[in-house]
């Protein structure tokens, strides 16, 4: 059956319910795909059934043409079946005719599916002409159990139906996910991370997604710049909202008015039936629904069905939805709206009411009210237009409004603003999702112009200059930036301004290992305490926030997990990146401590939280991943980290790739490919390398490195990597979590070349540390690695002891990879079962390295499936060779019997 991308569950579902006899009746809105599901069947049947495929198209245009849609099953018959159809003369509703034709066609059918299968496919069944739904019903009911029949059905007010399939079994063809999105688009040229908006855009429908997608390619994105319909797209979305109901077109009307939809809203302002227009939209593709609030699918949709409603009707609507209004930034909203003329009193209003909506968080609908409060403006508020535009930019883009960000941009441009004001918008547009890094620098560089000699905004953009670098990964740059800034801001008399850019300095100091990011985070936390509210949308740069991060770096757990919690509740109504920072940091913290469900839901709301404001999506790919490779699934944490790594990389967002790079590192050594582990691990280190960041207790990726080389047999480079960062945590307090990890991955080092004593010695340390500062997950790692050691020292019921300790912890945590992989190795050995007499002649390790050649595996494969290096395996083999007289692993797989594969 050919592949359509995130079908195959339905599909499969479709072809179980037709060898039943069923006929099927998959269902859904226009664009989600049902035409390509038909064309599988199709395909599918053809080739691996040998079946006649008879199909035929519903049309609104042949809706009213009598028995068309049968003529067109008939003539795609073999020839020697065809025959005639009773004459067509008499008139249509001769119920003689009708009666005729039923036979005939059943007789057809009768005969057509004697040899062969039949399958009858109908695409739009609800357009069918009703006499042609008559005969093929009939027809098909007759030899239910030779001939298929599936029938796509898509929205269309029931009485207009038409369709006399009594016994269709409706499958709802749902929306693509993310991730199939993705796939889909993927093979079209379109990268993941547009994908990712895209599959939001399009409510997850594949042809209106492919649709934007070849808009995207063609015009790419530009400091988050929206991307305008295609023409011929936005007609064809403008003729599926005037094919609706009347109704329905109005409630739309009056839902593209509101700031954000709501059913409560749209019932407010009079339409009582609100509840079954929405329904009928969403059928037709044309909305998504979560919970009770609406989003017009793509957003641009809102325009050209605004467009579509005539100016006066529009203002009478406001007047309405103005005296419903639930709040007063909604009413002057719509009054604002309701009469474009100039109003100083009016403008003054509505830009108190912005004020009012940014300081309570609620940017979207503040920068929409500063913008409407310039364009009302008349001649003598130019000063305050000027500034409102400003404002207006500098509060919609830290929450991703793009939209109305680049109109308040475009009229701020066109006006004379004062160079403190062009400093502000330049340095606000950097913060909207989507701006690479040579739009940055562009920007920044702009900046810095309309600076001139005014040192406070010169450190502005210095300061904004700084942040892009850790961006980068560049802390000594960003070091050098922050420093100048702090300067000017302090000969400013600026303190907010100049405990910013300590906190950056503090960053780039600990990256770098320069020992003063203490003393800069004091600095920076004496000037603005942790209890003073950050600005909004900055508060993933505040001090306090760097403070938890700090304590999270130094394993101060509960420090900082309460840290960021307190931060969630602050921020929950801000700005969407502030609320994927702390979330961030909340799952960071949680997959150490082992409070992997909480970690899976703060993923989950993060990613949610991403698509509402259209934010970058590899930083919720980020999370996603380190969640699920904690408490998810192993190969999905895999995926999320490839895809986010690429991403990352081609926004030049090098933070974000070591991020991902290390995720997808611990999920391929995880996975037992330790060699793309490596590769994944030492990226990360090259980069560090190059960049000057030497503190492991930051990223932590040496643990993993070296054991991957460990399960590589590269025991040397393992200990060079061990004593690099042994020597960097040297000397330093608060590294305690990181030395444990350390011991851990030093522990399988001694293991494998055979100090046992010594490893239970680290494995025992470790331990201690992780049950003090709650690294909970660790904890359960070690009971791994000491089992290990234990099956390697031959003691087998310590080492089963071992690993159900371990097994009960990771429960406990609900750690589901680690779960999964530990009762792997608790299962029964497949060498216990195999009941070959030869293997009695081999110790327990030899038996399984002996069944694992004969599986196919090669020795660094087998050293990796059972923790040892490959230099223990090739002398395993020596001695089982010399055990069994044979010379070569084709001998030995010759006498062995191979267990089956795992």
């Amino acid at each position: 059956m050919a592949r359509v991308v995130g079908r195959l569950t339905l599909l499969t579902e479709v072809s179980t319910l037709l060898t039943q006899g069923a006929a099927v009746a998959p269902r859904g809105p226009a664009g989600i795909g049902k035409s390509a599901l038909l064309d599988a069947l199709e395909e599918g049947h053809r080739e691996r059934h040998d079946a006649l495929v008879l199909r035929a198209n519903g049309a609104p245009a042949e809706h009213g043409l009598p028995y068309a849609a049968l003529q067109d099953l008939v003539d795609q018959l073999p020839v020697d079946l065809r025959g005639t159809l009773p004459a067509l003369a008499a008139p249509v509703e001769d119920d003689r005719l009708r009666s005729a034709l039923c036979g005939r066609f059943r007789a057809l059918l009768d005969e057509a599916s004697r040899t062969r299968p039949v399958l009858v496919l109908l695409d739009d069944a609800q357009w069918l002409d009703p006499h042609s739904a008559c005969v093929i019903g009939y027809g098909r009911r007759r030899v239910a159990s030779r001939v298929g029949l599936v029938a796509t059905v898509g929205p269309v007010p029931e009485p207009d139906r038409g369709i006399d399939l009594s016994d269709l079994h409706e499958l709802e063809v749902p929306p693509l996910d993310a991730a199939e999105m993705i796939e889909l688009l993927a093979a079209h040229g379109v990268p993941a991370h547009v994908a990712q908006r895209l599959h939001v855009e399009s409510g997850g429908l594949p042809s209106l997604a492919l649709a934007l997608g070849g808009a995207a390619r063609e015009q790419p994105l530009l400091l988050g710049r929206p991307t305008p319909l295609p023409a011929s797209l936005e007609r064809v979305l403008r003729d599926r909202f005037l094919a609706q109901d009347h109704e329905v077109r109005t409630t739309l009307s009056v839902a593209a008015l509101l700031h954000r939809p709501t059913v409560r809203q749209l019932e407010r302002a009079g339409r009582v039936e609100a509840e079954a227009h929405v329904r009928a939209a969403a059928e037709a593709g044309l909305l998504t629904r979560a919970g009770d609030t609406l989003r017009f699918a793509p957003t641009e949709l809102g325009r050209v069905v605004s467009e579509a409603t005539p100016a006066v009707r529009r203002a009478a609507w406001h007047r309405t939805l103005a005296e419903v209004a639930p709040g007063t930034a909604e009413r002057v909203r719509h009054d604002a709206l309701a009469d474009p003329r100039p109003d100083a009193a009016l403008a003054r209003e509505v830009a108190v009411a912005a004020r009012a909506s940014a300081t309570a968080g609620h940017r979207s609908i503040a920068t929409e009210l500063y913008l409407l409060a310039a364009d009302r403006a008349p001649a003598e508020l130019l000063t305050e237009r000027v500034e409102w535009l400003a404002t207006a930019v500098e509060t919609g883009a830290p929450g991703n409004h793009a939209d109305l960000v680049h109109r308040a941009l475009d009229d701020f441009l066109r006006e004379d603003a004062c160079p403190a004001q062009m400093v502000r918008v330049r340095l606000a547009l950097p913060e909207l999702a989507g701006s690479g890094v040579a739009a940055m620098d562009e920007v920044l560089t702009a900046a810095l112009t309309d600076a001139g000699e005014d040192d406070r905004l010169v450190a502005m953009v210095l300061l904004q200059r700084s942040r892009v670098a850790l961006m980068e990964s560049r802390p000594a740059e960003s070091s050098r930036l922050a420093e100048r800034a702090a300067g000017l801001f302090r000969c400013a008399g600026d303190r907010v301004a100049e405990a910013s850019a300590l906190t950056t300095l503090a960053v780039a100091a600990r990256w770098t290992g320069a020992g003063t990011h203490d003393d800069h985070l004091a600095a920076a936390l004496a000037l603005v305490p942790p209890t003073a509210p950050a600005q909004p949308g900055l508060t993933h740069t505040s001090p306090a926030y760097i403070a938890a991060r700090f304590a999270l770096y130094d394993d101060r757990l509960e420090e900082a997990w309460a840290a960021f919690l307190a931060m969630l509740a602050r921020v929950e109504r801000g700005a969407g990146m502030d609320q994927v920072h702390v979330l961030r940091c909340l799952v960071e913290v949680g997959v150490r401590v082992g409070r992997c469900r909480e970690a899976m839901a703060y993923a989950a709301r993060a990613a949610q939280v991403g698509e509402e404001f259209g934010l970058d999506p590899h930083t919720g790919w980020f999370i996603s991943a380190l969640a699920e490779l904690a408490g998810g699934d192993l190969g999905t944490a895999r995926t999320l980290a490839e895809r986010g790594a690429l991403a990352a990389e081609e926004r030049g967002d090098t933070r974000y790739l070591q991020r991902h790079l290390l995720v997808l590192g611990q999920a391929e050594l995880r996975s037992g490919d330790a060699a793309a582990a490596r590769a994944s691990l030492e990226r990360i280190r090259r980069i560090e390398q190059t960049h000057g960041i030497s503190d492991p207790t930051v990223n932590r990726w040496q643990p993993e490195l070296v054991s991957a080389l460990v399960a590589l047999g590269a025991p040397e480079d393992a200990a060079a990597v061990l004593a690099q960062a042994r020597a960097a945590l040297d000397g330093r307090s608060g590294t305690e979590g990181a030395g444990a990890q350390l011991d851990r991955a030093e522990a399988e080092l001694l293991c494998a070349t055979g100090d046992l004593d010594a490893a239970v010695h680290l494995i025992e340390r470790a331990v201690k540390v992780c049950a003090d500062v709650g690294m909970r997950v660790d904890l359960g790692r070690l009971l791994l690695t000491r089992a290990h050691v234990e099956r390697r020292a031959r003691r087998a019921a310590a080492a089963r002891a071992t690993l159900e300790a371990a097994e009960a912890v990771f429960a406990e945590l609900h750690a589901e990879p680690w779960l999964t992989e530990v009762r792997a190795e608790l299962a029964p050995d497949p060498v216990a079962s195999a009941g070959d007499p030869m293997l009695g002649r081999l110790t327990d390790t030899e038996a399984r390295i002996a069944q694992l050649v004969c599986q196919g595996s090669s020795n660094r494969q087998i050293a990796e499936r059972l923790h040892l290096s490959v230099k223990t395996v090739e002398a395993a083999l020596t001695r089982i060779y010399r055990k069994l007289d044979v010379r070569s692993r084709t001998q030995l797989a010759t006498l062995l019997v191979p267990a089956p594969a795992e």
